[in-house]
Formats: C-alpha cells, sequence, structure tokens
C-alpha cells in the first residue's frame, strides 16, 4: 500500500498534506505528554517490528503481494495517537533511506496506514470489548483496520484516471480507476492480508496483555515477569530480523506499487506524471539495497539500521529513562558493533556514525577527541601500509569502521548504566552502583589526604608518627563510611527506590 512518486497529482497529494500537518503537530504533542519510562522501550521496540514486517511481502494468487502492518498492535497498546505517529515514523524511514513510498504521497500513506488505521483498529477494540471474545476482538480490530486504510489507498488512487487527464483522455497519473482499485486493493486485504493482520494482532496483544494494563495508564504486573517477557520480546525480534529474507522470496510487487516498465509493457506508455514524479527523489538505499552487497545482506543490514533508527527517534522524545531501555539501548548497540563490522558500504557506516554524535548531546567533542587518541595508537601502522600500498578506499573505510565502534563503545560507556543492564536483581543493581559511587569518592578523598599530608612534611617521619597518621586515616574513613551510610538509607527511603 505504499504509493509511490508520481501516481498522485498535486490536487490531490497537496490537500493530503494540509490535513496531515496539524494531525501530525498534534500527534507530536500527545506523545510528548504520553511518553514515560515505561512506555519508551516497548513503544520504540514494537514500532521498530511493524518496520520489520513491513518487509515481509507475502505473495497471494493473481501475482501480487503484500504485507502486514501492525498498526493496530501499537493502538490498542498505547492508544491511537501513539499508533499514529509510530506509523508516521516508519514510512517516514522508509520513504526517506529505501525509498519504500514517494515523498510526494508521504501523507497520504501516513494518513491511510498511519491514522486512519491506527484509530479504526483502536475504536473497533473499544466498541465491541466485553462484547465478544477477546481474542476475536483482536483480531477483527486488526482486519478493520488494514481493510479500512487500503479502502483509502484505493479510492485516492482510483479517482486519478477521473481527475487527471490529458485533452485527448489519456491518465496523466496512476491510469486504473475505482472499478479496478477497489476490487484488486481492497478485495486483497480483505480476504488475505487482513487476516494476516488480524492475527499478528492476536497475537501480539494477547501476549502484551499479560503484563500491561492499558486502561490504568500502562502500569506493569511485575518486574520478574516484565524482565523475563520483554527478554524474550528481544529475542522474537531478533529472530524475525533473520527472517527478514523471506520478504524477498516473491518477485512480484504489492499491487500499485510497479516501476515504470510495467506501464510501458501493460498499457504501450508511461503516464506523463509518474514519469516525470518517479524521479523526484532517489533514496540512498533504494530497494533496501546496499551497494556491493547480497540482497539477503542488505535486508539484513535494513532491518538493524531500522531498528536503532526507530529507538533513537523515540530516544530524542524521551523525557525520562529506566533500566529497560538502558538494555533496549545495549541491544542496539550490539547490533550497531555487528552491521558496523561486517559492512563494507561507507555511506552505511558514516550514517551510523551521524547517530551516534545526535546522541552524544555535550559530550561530543570530548568522546571525538577520546576516539581520535585511541585511533592513532590502535590504526597507525595499518593506515601507514594502506598509504604506502595506496589503497585509500580501504585506509578511509577500516579508520571509519574503527573510529565508529570505538566511538559506540564510550558513548555507550557513558550514557548507560551497565550496572543495570547486566543485572536481573534491582537491589543488587543498587548495591554494586553504590558500592562502585562510594570507591571512587574515597579514592578521591585518599588521594586529597596524601597530597595534603606530603605538602606539610618536611623531614623524614617516625615510626609512632606514622602509626597515628594511619590510624588518624582510618578512623576517619570508618566515620565517614556510617555517615553516608546513614545519608544514603535516608535518601532510598525518601525516594522509595527499594
Amino acid at each position: 500500500m505504499h504509493i509511490p512518486d508520481g501516481y498522485i497529482s498535486p490536487k490531490v497529494f497537496v490537500p493530503f498534506y494540509l490535513l496531515f500537518i496539524p494531525l501530525f503537530v498534534k500527534g507530536i504533542k500527545k506523545l510528548r505528554r504520553q511518553l514515560n519510562e515505561e512506555v519508551l522501550p516497548l513503544l520504540s521496540s514494537l514500532t521498530a517490528l511493524s518496520f520489520i514486517i513491513m518487509m515481509f511481502n507475502i505473495p497471494i494468487p493473481g501475482g501480487t503481494s503484500g504485507h502486514a502492518l501492525g498498526t493496530a498492535l501499537i493502538a490498542i497498546i498505547f492508544g491511537p495517537w501513539a499508533g499514529f505517529m509510530a506509523i508516521c515514523f516508519v514510512l517516514l524511514l522508509q520513504a526517506l533511506l529505501f525509498g519504500d513510498g514517494g515523498i510526494t504521497t508521504y501523507a497520504i500513506n501516513a494518513i491511510a496506514m498511519g491514522y486512519v488505521a491506527s484509530f479504526s483498529g483502536y475504536y473497533t477494540y473499544k466498541l465491541l470489548k466485553n462484547k465478544i471474545p477477546k481474542k476475536l476482538n483482536y483480531f477483527l480490530s486488526g482486519w478493520v483496520s488494514i481493510v479500512l486504510a487500503s479502502v483509502v489507498v484505493a479510492i485516492v488512487l482510483g479517482i486519478e484516471p477521473y481527475i487527471a487527464k490529458s485533452a485527448s483522455g489519456v491518465p496523466i497519473y496512476f491510469p486504473y480507476g475505482l472499478k479496478i482499485t477497489l476490487p484488486a486493493i481492497v478485495g486483497s486485504h480483505m480476504l488475505f492480508f487482513g487476516v494476516i493482520e488480524g492475527l499478528f494482532t492476536l497475537f501480539g496483544v494477547s501476549y502484551f496483555k499479560r503484563y500491561l494494563d492499558t486502561g490504568q495508564g500502562y502500569k506493569t504486573i511485575g518486574v520478574k515477569k516484565e524482565t523475563s517477557d520483554m527478554l524474550l520480546f528481544f529475542f522474537v525480534i531478533l529472530l524475525i530480523m533473520l527472517l527478514v529474507p523471506l520478504g524477498i522470496i516473491t518477485e512480484n510487487p504489492a499491487w500499485g506499487e510497479w516501476n515504470l516498465s510495467f506501464f510501458n509493457e501493460k498499457l504501450g506508455f508511461i503516464p506523463l506524471g509518474i514519469k516525470h514524479f518517479s524521479t523526484f527523489y532517489s533514496a540512498p538505499l533504494s530497494g533496501y539495497a546496499l551497494p556491493g552487497m547480497s540482497a539477503v545482506a542488505s535486508y539484513y543490514l535494513s532491518a538493524i539500521l531500522a531498528f536503532f533508527i526507530t529507538t533513537f527517534i523515540f530516544y530524542l522524545f524521551s523525557r525520562k529513562r529506566n533500566v529497560l531501555f538502558d538494555k533496549l539501548f545495549f541491544v542496539n548497540y550490539l547490533l550497531v558493533i555487528f552491521a558496523v563490522v561486517v559492512s563494507t558500504n561507507l555511506y552505511f557506516i558514516l550514517l551510523f556514525l551521524i547517530i551516534a554524535l545526535l546522541l552524544s548531546g555535550k559530550d561530543i567533542f570530548k568522546l571525538i577527541w577520546r576516539t581520535l587518541a585511541a585511533i592513532l595508537v590502535f590504526n597507525l601502522l595499518s593506515s601507514i601500509y594502506f598509504i604506502i600500498t595506496k589503497n585509500y578506499t580501504n585506509l578511509v573505510v577500516f579508520n571509519l569502521r574503527t573510529f565508529t565502534i570505538l566511538y559506540f563503545t564510550l558513548l555507550a560507556g557513558k550514557k548507560l548504566n551497565l550496572f543495570a543492564i547486566f543485572s536481573f536483581s534491582p537491589f543488587i543493581s543498587y548495591t554494586l552502583t553504590l558500592a562502585y559511587s562510594q570507591i571512587m569518592n574515597y579514592l578521591t578523598t585518599y588521594e586529597q589526604m596524601k597530597q595534603a599530608l606530603d605538602s606539610r612534611i618536611v623531614k623524614k617521619i617516625t615510626l609512632m608518627n606514622s602509626y597515628s597518621i594511619l590510624g588518624y586515616q582510618i578512623n576517619l574513613f570508618i566515620k565517614k563510611t556510617f555517615e553516608n551510610s546513614k545519608e544514603i538509607t535516608q535518601a532510598i527511603n525518601s525516594r522509595t527506590i527499594i
């Protein structure tokens, strides 16, 4: 259902943009108020999952294919505005980076697959709640969401031959009318893709309803259950990433997402609008293809890139983060390191580095200097070899890859609570964190005492004096320990941390 550039005339896509912009602005405001340390990790992960699910093109009878959306799943769990904004981010990423869907038609795609699918799925769920079995409700909500989205797309495409044609009656943009688009698009979604969307929504909502209370502000039921469920969820996302290349098993495009040769073959001509606007924007990773890499490898790296950028977008909107978000960020860190190591595409690595720089905030220059210093130490000999052999391409890729990996590692160490990531007990995590903090504090105090003592001693001290100084230092640290312990206990009790 991703309408490409050139299919829709300006007299249609311009009004859609005028409708979309205020909806998007309102959605941003709603999302900022809703995002918190509990909602952020799961919402960003589900958004990334939606992106990956859309990469599964499923062939159906008739020589076409399609995919699920995941909009209803997000809407039922987090509300219709969150579902709308999540799909807006997914579609924007697909259009800008991978050329999946057009820039001129972005507003139409976002309203159909985002706004209409999200609100119709959510209110179908609310309308049928407590009236039919829960699982049937989840299924129907998903089915209705994608079918109504397909109705919008079918109508927008189908009216083009009637409103945009030349003086001789030849369509300038999309050439097929409503008699063809409605049964072809809506029919296939009612019979095939609606069922897939319904099942995806059913299993997804049933899974997350186990520990989310969507009626009381998305409260978790239990920490242990939440942690194990989220770890399982991350594993499922990784598994889906591994299965992503199944999306290229069919060479049949989705109905209405054809290239220029299709129109030339079927109609004997290429509509002028499609011919003109089809080159309106050229995506850097068009078709999920990376230069010099196989289709399967490109799909894998595209999925990793999508997962990371989606999390990054929600990170920009977040005001608070918790341990679960740190775990999610750490998973992203591992995926990025893997992607950068295996990729030979200069622009792909550079994109990850740019995102890392944006995440750095005020620490950007400090991290850059530290990374450059490490690069100078570790890469000097290899760089000299590449220069001598005049292998400048490998010189740039090698140093850029190393710089990106080191920068991400330093950034992760700066941004994340590593104790919390590797600890599944909040009590142990807080204990280790506080112990580490106190050790560093005591080391600083000891160094200050040592410097003060050295600056005041003008002659060699006797053995008794050294014992006296040592006793004073031990007594000071014992006293400081009790005082710090009391302050920490009061702070924990006042904040109900444990």
